[in-house]
């Protein structure tokens, strides 16, 4: 499983978004060009959300928000790790990565396809981060 750890969180009194309480450790596979021979190895990234990082959670439009669940069990992990790197990885992903890594994690949790494309769509579309 590509999730490594459980996600931990607390609620800030007052606030919108929660504090992770325990790192969040993420390992994304993804393919690399080919080898001569034909061989595709598969290489992996390590993500790891701090302690003390804040997330929204999934940041669902009013007008989505009758379709898409924010506190799926299946959207939580990915959207933690999603709002890390639109924050705080911009210098070692670009949006186009981070946007899929979410995608490919979403899936890994087990969230339907069809909504996992929809949410992709959504954070392709509309998604900001710290990117200059």
């Amino acid at each position: 499983m590509p999730f490594e750890s459980q996600l931990e969180l607390r609620h800030r009194p007052g606030h919108h978004r929660w504090e992770v309480i325990n790192p969040l450790l993420y390992r994304h596979y993804h393919l690399t060009p080919p080898l001569p021979s034909g061989y595709q190895p598969r290489a992996s990234q390590l993500i790891v959300v701090p302690v003390g990082y804040l997330s929204d959670l999934a940041s669902v439009p009013r007008l989505a928000r009758r379709l898409v669940d924010s506190q799926c069990p299946t959207t939580r992990r990915p959207s933690v790790v999603h709002d890390y790197l639109y924050t705080d990885q911009t210098h070692r992903f670009t949006k186009r990565e981070a946007d899929r890594i979410f995608y490919d994690a979403l899936l890994e949790e087990g969230t339907a396809k069809p909504l996992a494309w929809l949410l992709w769509q959504a954070v392709r579309i509309g998604g900001r981060g710290n990117w200059t």
